[in-house]
């Protein structure tokens, strides 16, 4: 008997009532921290005690290993379908992908009545159909957090996928308020790179174009210092490009007196193991990644997250914002109760995650507890009431709008930030506190005409500094750098 909270038991509820239905592959959508491996294992569970042989199929080491580590505790008899593991007649079966599709031949591949798959949103054509294939007379269960394909592509069967029902689990805002997730404390970049000429590829930037733009000194240097300042010492990803990016920050890191490690997906198990190890014991402070840790990795202590690895995936996005929403919570509560819940996230070591986004992507995606509305036809739909996000002038930090920043109490009824609200400006490889110069520079796009202070001023960067001066939204920048592209564009075609 493993025991479920009620937003999962109501999850499952809709999962048994899609089979009830008729459906064959219902896919189940619940925020990263939300227990989809304990979901999935109360399926397994009464599955084998119904004599059905069951599947459950990971991309990732990490994915199968934390698998069986829930399956283990929640008295799951199982065996493991991967190298290195002696195989096994369970009836319920973790097994990687690539292995059980190199073993469809063998008993142990064979004959399941229940496949379920773990981040779903990677079970595409190939391997992962290979294996539907071979047992066509299984149920299917998906669960993911983002329901759709790096490159946008939906998961139903009419986008090319095998799933053909969509059940909603429970919302990131609905599990913040009752203390199953931490709030999240946003602050937007002081420095932004622009992307505009990086290629896209596969539905998002190339890594290593990428890496070219965001690896600087510049950038860095406004890494460390924003840790320094909002986290320091709290356990901390961060999410780089390319691996040399990753390296380079880790190193930054380090000669800023910061315990720090890089760790990708190249690396041997052993050392990948030894780096999210320090992360989890302390050795670590700052964990520096390319490629990794979007999924599959449970650390509550993680209590900071970094992103300089901008991207055009909202599904990337969220997993990667995922890695630190779950909850810590203090002793001497009880966590029974959803007041007791808050009050003990509240008195914990992590009454809130740090999220540092040098990218622009929470700009681009929105706060991580922005409802939404997945579909298994493609992207997200917005939701066409959204509003346009705020950045406070005091805090930097990003919020949904509000006559008062929830972070800090700035009141944007009582005008503009004075100079010492104005965020600091990035020198290559530090942060410096505003200048005379910059001061004068910042009079000067606050009360200049605005016609005049546009001419020549065409990269994002210009653009980014008159709109912070003059109060404008983070929007704003963007809108003008597209008009005037479009505007060179037409004198050209003339």
């Amino acid at each position: 008997m493993i025991n479920l909270r009620p937003y999962q038991s109501d999850a499952l509820d809709g999962v048994r009532a899609a089979y009830a239905a008729g459906h064959r592959a219902p896919l189940l959508v619940a925020p990263t921290g939300a227990g989809k491996t304990i979901m999935f294992s109360d399926v397994a569970l009464r599955a084998a005690e119904k004599n059905m042989p069951t599947l459950i199929l990971a991309h990732r080491r990490e994915l199968i290993r934390q698998a069986s580590k829930k399956l283990t505790l929640s008295n799951v008899p199982h065996g493991i379908i991967a190298p290195g593991f002696t195989p096994t007649r369970d009836l319920v079966r973790v097994g990687s992908v690539q292995t059980v599709a190199r073993r469809l031949d063998r008993p142990e591949a064979q004959g399941f009545k229940l496949i379920v798959i773990d981040e779903a949103h990677h079970a595409v054509a190939g391997q992962w159909d290979q294996i539907i294939t071979a047992n066509p007379k299984a149920r299917l269960l998906g669960v993911t957090a983002t329901p759709e394909r790096q490159d946008g592509r939906g998961l139903g069967v009419a986008a090319g996928g095998c799933f053909d029902v969509l059940v909603d689990g429970p919302k990131i805002g609905d599990l913040i308020a009752d203390g199953y997730l931490v709030r999240t404390k946003t602050y937007a970049p002081s420095v932004e790179a622009d992307v505009s000429n990086v290629p896209i590829r596969g539905g998002d930037y190339v890594p290593d174009a990428l890496a070219e733009v965001m690896d600087t000194p510049a950038i860095t240097g406004d890494v460390v210092a924003h840790y320094a300042r909002y986290a320091p010492g709290l356990p901390t990803i961060v999410f780089c490009a390319n691996r040399k990016h990753g390296e380079h920050v880790a190193q930054a890191f380090s000669a800023a007196g910061w315990r720090a490690a890089f760790a990708d997906g190249t690396m041997k198990g052993k050392d990948r193991d030894a780096a999210l190890g320090g992360l989890e014991t302390g050795a670590v402070q700052v964990l520096c990644v390319a490629d990794l840790v979007s999924e599959g990795v449970d650390i509550p202590t993680v209590s900071c997250v970094i992103s300089v690895r901008k991207t055009t995936s909202l599904g990337l996005w969220m997993q990667q914002v995922g890695r630190g929403l779950r909850t810590v919570y203090a002793p001497g509560f009880d966590l029974n109760d959803r007041a007791g819940r808050l009050l003990a996230i509240a008195a914990s070591n992590k009454p809130h995650l740090i999220l540092l986004d040098h990218s622009g992507n929470t700009l681009r995606h929105g706060l991580p507890d922005t409802e939404r509305d997945w579909s298994l036809d493609g992207k997200c739909k917005k939701e066409r009431t959204a509003p346009t996000l705020k950045q406070c002038p005091g805090c930097f930090a990003i919020h949904q709008p509000a006559p008062v920043c929830p972070h800090c109490g700035h009141d944007y009824n009582a005008g503009k930030a004075t100079l010492s609200e104005l965020p600091l400006v990035s020198a290559p490889g530090e942060l410096k506190e505003v200048d005379e110069a910059m001061a004068a520079r910042i009079a000067q796009l606050r009360k200049g005409k605005l016609t005049d202070i546009l001419t020549g001023s065409e990269t994002l960067a210009e653009l980014r500094e008159i709109g912070k001066a003059r109060g404008y939204s983070p929007q704003w920048p963007w809108m003008q750098f597209q008009e005037a592209k479009r505007r060179r564009e037409a004198k050209k075609a003339a």
